[in-house]
C-alpha cells in the first residue's frame, strides 16, 4: 500500500496564493486567528466487499466474490505449499513444478496448448512463493466454459515431459548466473540466507546453480503428488458470474480431484538477530555498492500489522519517508530508498534497503543508521501520522479494484486464516494510530543499530576497507561462487 502523498492540500493553497498576487498579499487578506484552516475531510473507510466461502466435499476451499461491472472473470488458486516445502538441497523444486504446468498435459503439448490460450486471450501464471505456490488465469466471461476446462487440465493433468524438463532446468540455471549480473536482482537472496540461514526461509525460491543441478523429473513428479491436492488447495474467484452456478459448475469440474493436505513444513522459531553481522559480495566489476541492513519482522497475524504500516509509510514506505527524503532527497547519496515488512506464515524479514556510488558507500551506510536511530527515538508527529493514514486511505481502493485483484487479496487471506472481518478491522484500526503507538511500534519492530544484519554487493577492494567501521563479524563472499 504504497503510493505518492496527494497534493490536494498544497495545490489548493498554492492556488490562494497566486489569486491574491504575492505571499504578502495573502498575509494581509485575514490575521491567523481568523484565517479559515484547511482540513482535509475524513476519508471514507474502504471495506472488502462481502464474498462466499464453501468448502468442497473434496477438501477445495472455494472462494465467490460477484463483480458486474466489466465482462470479465478472475481465478487465483493457491496450493499451501511454496519453496519452503522444498527438500534441502533442492531449492527451486515448487517453482519449477509451477512452470512446467503449461508445458504439455495428457490432452495437449505445451505448443497446442499455448495456442489455446492464445486464441481465446486468457491470461495465466504460475509462480511459487515461501508460503504458497499461485496458479491463476483471466479470461472474458463468455469463454468461461473452455478456460475453466483448461485451467482444469494444467492443474490435474501436466505431464511434464522429459524435454520440457531438461530444458526449463537449463534456462533457469542460465538465469540464476546472469541474474547475478544485477546486484539489486539478487542482494535479496542474499540477504534472506545470511538471515535465516539454512531454514526453509533461507532458501532462494528460484533455486541457485548447486541446487537447480540437483533436481530432475521424478523431484517434480513427487512435489507434484504430495502437494498438489485439493486438500491444499484455495480457489477463488471474482467477476461477472453467479455464485451459484458458478459453485455447481466448479464442484463438477474438479469432482474427481482427491487427496488431503501435506503436513504444514515445521519452520523453526526464528529469533532476532543480536549483535551486527555483515556479508560483502565482491563484485569486482561494480560502480555501485547495494546494502540492505535489517532484522526479523513478523509474520501475517502479526496483531500490529495495520498500525505498523501507518508507521512504516512514514520511516521508508513512501517518496516522501524519511529514509528516502535523508538518503535521496537531501543527501542525493540514492537514487531510493525504502523499507519493509515482510508478512508471512512465520516471522518476515524487516528490510531497509538502498544503493549508492561506490565514493559515498561510508556516507550512505552512515545515513541508514542515523535514520534507524531518528525513527527510534525521535518518531512521527500527530500530522505526520494524519499524512500516512491518509495515504493508505487512498491507496486501498485501487488496490483492490479489478477482479484479478479480489481475487488475490481473498486467496491471500484464506491462506494466512484472515477473516474478512478481521481484514476490515485492520483497515478501521490502522486508522486509529496513535502516537504512542507508533512509539512503541517503532522500538518493538524496528531493531536498534546495535542488533542488524548487514548485506552488501558491490567492488570489495574499493568498499572493503570501510566495512570494519560497522563490525567485526564479517563474513565475505565473491558473487561468482555458487548459491547465496
Amino acid at each position: 500500500m504504497r503510493l505518492h502523498r496527494s497534493s490536494l492540500t498544497l495545490s489548493f493553497t498554492l492556488s490562494l496564493v497566486l489569486a491574491s498576487g504575492s505571499f504578502a498579499a495573502l498575509a494581509q487578506t485575514a490575521s491567523p486567528q481568523d484565517s479559515p484552516r484547511v482540513v482535509p475531510p475524513p476519508p471514507t473507510p474502504f471495506v472488502l466487499p462481502a464474498y462466499k466461502r464453501v468448502v468442497l466435499p473434496n477438501g477445495m476451499t472455494l472462494l465467490l466474490l460477484e463483480k458486474h461491472q466489466v465482462p470479465l472473470i478472475a481465478v487465483t488458486g493457491l496450493f499451501r505449499s511454496g519453496s519452503t516445502a522444498d527438500p534441502a538441497g533442492k531449492a527451486g523444486l515448487a517453482a519449477l513444478t509451477a512452470q512446467l504446468l503449461r508445458k504439455g498435459t495428457a490432452k495437449q503439448d505445451a505448443a497446442a496448448l499455448s495456442e489455446q490460450l492464445d486464441s481465446l486471450g486468457i491470461i495465466y501464471s504460475a509462480s511459487a512463493s515461501p508460503d504458497s505456490t499461485s496458479v491463476s488465469t483471466n479470461f472474458l466471461a463468455k469463454d468461461q466454459g473452455e478456460a475453466l476446462e483448461l485451467f482444469r487440465q494444467m492443474l490435474l493433468e501436466p505431464s511434464f515431459p522429459e524435454t520440457e524438463v531438461s530444458k526449463l532446468l537449463a534456462q533457469s540455471q542460465d538465469a540464476v548466473r546472469a541474474t547475478k549480473d544485477n546486484p539489486q536482482a539478487v542482494i535479496a537472496n542474499y540477504y534472506r540466507h545470511f538471515l535465516y540461514g539454512d531454514t526453509p526461509y533461507g532458501r532462494p525460491t528460484a533455486g541457485d546453480e548447486v541446487s537447480l543441478k540437483s533436481i530432475n523429473r521424478d523431484d517434480i513428479l513427487s512435489f507434484y503428488r504430495a502437494n498438489y491436492t485439493p486438500g491444499n488447495f484455495i480457489l477463488a474467484v471474482a467477476g461477472d458470474f453467479d455464485s451459484a452456478a458458478m459453485q455447481a459448475s466448479l464442484t463438477k469440474l474438479f469432482a474427481g480431484w482427491s487427496g488431503k493436505a501435506p503436513a504444514p513444513v515445521n519452520l523453526p522459531a526464528f529469533k532476532p538477530v543480536t549483535g551486527r553481522r555483515l556479508l560483502l559480495v565482491d563484485k569486482p566489476d561494480a560502480t555501485q555498492s547495494y546494502f540492505i541492513m535489517g532484522n526479523l519482522g513478523i509474520d501475517a497475524l502479526n496483531p500490529d500489522r495495520g498500525e505498523l504500516n501507518v508507521v512504516n509509510t512514514l520511516f521508508g514506505g513512501r517518496f516522501t519517508s524519511l529514509f528516502n527524503t535523508e538518503l535521496r532527497i537531501k543527501s542525493g547519496y540514492s537514487y531510493g530508498a525504502s523499507s519493509s515488512f515482510a508478512e508471512l506464515r512465520g516471522a518476515g524479514p524487516f528490510t531497509m534497503a538502498t544503493y549508492t556510488k561506490n565514493a559515498t558507500t561510508g556516507p550512505a551506510m552512515d545515513k541508514t543508521l542515523e535514520v534507524l536511530h531518528t525513527g527510534r527515538t525521535v518518531g512521527f508527529t500527530t500530522d505526520e501520522l494524519t499524512s500516512a493514514k491518509n495515504t493508505i486511505a487512498g491507496e486501498l481502493p485501487p488496490r483492490f479494484q479489478t477482479a484479478s485483484q479480489l481475487s488475490v487479496a481473498m486467496a491471500r487471506n484464506e491462506l494466512y486464516g484472515i477473516t474478512r472481518d478481521q481484514f476490515n478491522a485492520d483497515l478501521n484500526s490502522l486508522q486509529k494510530t496513535s502516537v504512542a503507538d507508533e512509539k512503541r511500534l517503532l522500538n518493538t519492530y524496528y531493531p536498534s543499530e546495535d542488533n542488524l544484519v548487514i548485506v552488501v554487493v558491490g567492488k570489495a577492494s574499493e568498499i572493503g576497507p570501510l566495512m570494519s567501521k560497522y563490525t567485526a563479524n564479517i563474513t565475505q563472499k565473491k558473487i561468482s561462487d555458487p548459491g547465496y
